[in-house]
């Protein structure tokens, strides 16, 4: 499994050319960031792949009874595997897979854009051929409820808001207090400076009114 610190740091040293929020919640949508996972068209493997020794020796014999597979971090078809340079060795290598899976989604997000969408736009579109090969079968609700585009910007989202979910603690710079102002002291009252029926001033102040202000 990749953890989310590494992945940020994979996500910018092997795919520069997409933003990391939006990798990274695509590759939660296609893997969970398990870097040996494989997906299998129209079947589904017992368990997955614990090393990356068992996924190659898995795809080897996926290959050999004709199954058609995706597979690793950003789930790279097995058709697209030579036209990016991948074998099944190096498919299951974290920034290799990174690498052709954001290739594949920056070509799906340039002719989206010369399309005339807008950049949101042309980005689901871009989501739904990555997902298809066209722009149109990803925004369509399949057996989990919902579209593939949907998911991934529903991930979009949770990444956005888990990494604020707790905010820091705001540092408050230390600055030396003022010295008080020196205030003239205040002469005793004499005790029979109170005619006959007065009360004697008290001179009582709430407990927070240091300076007698109150």
């Amino acid at each position: 499994m990749v953890m989310p610190i590494d992945f940020a740091l994979l996500a910018q040293q092997c795919a520069p050319s997409v933003h990391p929020t939006t990798l990274r919640a695509l590759v939660k949508t296609e893997s969970g960031f398990n870097p040996y996972a494989i997906g299998v068209v129209g079947g589904k493997l017992m368990r997955q792949p614990r090393n990356r020794d068992e996924a190659i020796a898995t795809v080897r014999a996926l290959d050999a009874s004709g199954w058609n597979y995706s597979i690793g971090l950003t789930q790279i078809n097995r058709a697209n595997l030579r036209a990016y340079d991948l074998s099944h060795e190096t498919a299951f290598d974290p920034c290799a897979n990174l690498r052709a899976g954001g290739a594949i989604l920056s070509g799906c997000y340039d002719r989206a854009l010369a399309g005339g969408r807008t950049p949101q736009a042309a980005l689901r579109a871009a989501l739904s051929c990555y997902y298809s090969g066209n722009f149109t079968r990803g925004f369509v609700p399949d057996s989990h409820a919902t579209s593939y585009v949907e998911r991934v910007v529903a991930n979009a989202a949770r990444v956005n808001g888990g990494a604020e979910s707790v905010p820091p603690i705001d540092v408050v710079p230390i600055r030396e207090s003022p010295s008080p102002i020196a205030r003239p002291r205040r002469e005793p009252v004499p005790r029979d400076s109170a005619g006959p029926g007065q009360h004697k001033p008290i001179d009582q102040h709430p407990a927070w009114d240091a300076l007698g202000d109150f």
